[in-house]
């Protein structure tokens, strides 16, 4: 994979070529997670202020916020930024299935480090005792269908945020479950059996119809999974793979730990 260096010197640029791949992709690489979440803030507050600008009316800018700690390193410089975020519907592309006061509901993050901070509409993952997976799923469903703009094929986010875990998932699409084989629903409920826990997650259908999808990765714990992502062998490909399957045009921003196992 040829580098081409940037007008700033801690970024490599490099285009990322394979027949498997039908939307654009691109990867940015930094120096280390710090200059990572530099970067990202930088170009989601850059998509933000760009596609506000063009709405017209009283749209608003569609954005799926993602869990983990690297998308949170990202937040916390965004909630100092100057972005019009009166003029943005924030989503949650998976949610852990737990009560928005358990530490680990991505709803809680996001709007703790941002949401909360803003003027945006930030749509959270319903929580109700004793309801399960799949009627929580259908239920944020229904609310992502009426916030999202739409075309003749259906919902189109604007931009997308997700990250990447060290088994190659992303959002909560995990290897070997259900939900990499949805086709007929938006937004599902997952169960994880390598984690023993339910998901709630975007599915490929409603991700591929994004206008950008940025993927943050960060740690060289993602190292080998990054370079089968992006440099797959035989095999069935790795869940983070299959978001560069649609038309979205995807640019993976990583640091050069996790980018220390690719080779082209």
């Amino acid at each position: 994979m040829n580098s081409a260096r940037m007008d700033n010197s801690r970024i490599d640029s490099a285009r990322i070529d394979s027949a498997r791949i039908s939307g654009p992709a691109e990867m940015l690489i930094f120096s280390d997670p710090a200059e990572l979440a530099s970067g990202a803030a930088d170009r989601i507050a850059g998509f933000i202020r760009k596609h506000a600008s063009d709405a017209q009316g009283g749209d608003r800018v569609t954005v799926a916020m993602a869990g983990g700690s690297t998308p949170a390193a990202a937040y916390r410089l965004l909630a100092g930024m100057d972005v019009p975020w009166k003029r943005v519907s924030a989503w949650v592309g998976d949610e852990r299935f737990v009560p928005p006061d358990h530490p680990d509901n991505n709803g809680a993050m996001i709007g703790r480090l941002l949401l909360d901070h803003t003027d945006a509409r930030f749509l959270r993952v319903p929580w109700q005792e004793g309801r399960s997976a799949e009627a929580a799923a259908a239920d944020y469903e229904e609310k992502l269908l009426e916030a999202l703009a739409h075309d003749a094929g259906g919902p189109r986010p604007d931009l997308v945020l997700a990250g990447m875990g060290d088994d190659g998932h992303t959002l909560s699409l995990f290897p070997g479950s259900p939900a990499l084989e949805t086709t007929d629903r938006w937004y599902t409920a997952n169960r994880v059996e390598s984690i023993g826990a339910w998901r709630l997650t975007a599915s490929f259908p409603l991700v591929h119809r994004a206008k950008q999808i940025y993927v943050l990765v960060s740690g060289e714990a993602k190292a080998a999974a990054l370079a089968e992502v992006l440099e797959p062998e035989d095999g069935p490909p790795l869940p983070a793979r299959r978001l560069m399957e649609g038309g979205a045009p995807v640019t993976w921003l990583v640091d050069e730990k996790a980018a220390s196992r690719l080779t082209g």
